[in-house]
């Protein structure tokens, strides 16, 4: 994997879809793979916005509105019972069944995600993401401001609402959590969340 700090500038920091078909610039090379980066704005603003992104492939910069600051190669090494500090902005919902009763193509009740607000349905959600691959040791949670979207031809803008996560765990199954960690922890991916990073504690 790649860890890489970007800067974007201009109209792209105004629309997180934006800032995510953005980022898709570049990976030019394979360019109708499926999404394999993540990413968190780490310092946003209306005209230029710092992000640390994740990915599989080396990212390159050759547009004049995208610039790579720097990039490393990122090999997680995971041991059983080391303690990591981590930080994780994610995006926490449950499922519950579409109020007006809408079905899906098989006949069954759509489900619909809606945020968890309670600190307490966030800590369950944290933990239940982690269950068995890494134990929790402290934990602070605080709530983001609110990401705003909207995709091309789309009247309606789309929101979610973030979560940081932010303390000290023990790892229980270091290939497992070195997964789940690749791939990103949550929904709402192409949207700034699920990508946890780790440190020695």
């Amino acid at each position: 994997m790649f860890l890489s700090k970007v800067m974007l500038f201009g109209k792209f920091n105004r629309n997180l879809y934006e800032i995510h078909r953005a980022l898709w610039q570049m990976f030019p090379k394979d360019a109708d793979a499926e999404r394999d980066f993540l990413f968190r704005i780490e310092r946003p603003g209306y005209r230029q916005s710092e992000i640390l992104m994740q990915s599989i492939r080396q990212p390159t910069s050759q547009k004049t509105n995208i610039k790579l600051i720097a990039t490393r190669n990122y090999d997680l090494s995971l041991k059983d019972e080391q303690r990591l500090r981590f930080l994780l902005v994610a995006n926490p919902v449950k499922k519950i069944n579409d109020e007006k009763g809408r079905e899906n193509t098989k006949g069954e009740i759509k489900k619909c995600r809606v945020p968890l607000f309670a600190e307490a349905q966030q800590r369950l959600w944290i933990e239940r993401k982690l269950e068995h691959n890494a134990q929790l040791e402290a934990l602070v949670i605080t709530s983001n401001p609110p990401f705003y979207f909207r995709k091309t031809g789309v009247t309606k803008a789309g929101k979610i609402q973030p979560v940081s996560f932010q303390g000290t765990l023990k790892v229980k199954k270091p290939n497992v959590l070195k997964e789940m960690i690749a791939k990103g922890i949550g929904p709402a991916k192409a949207f700034g969340c699920g990508l946890m990073s780790v440190a020695r504690a």
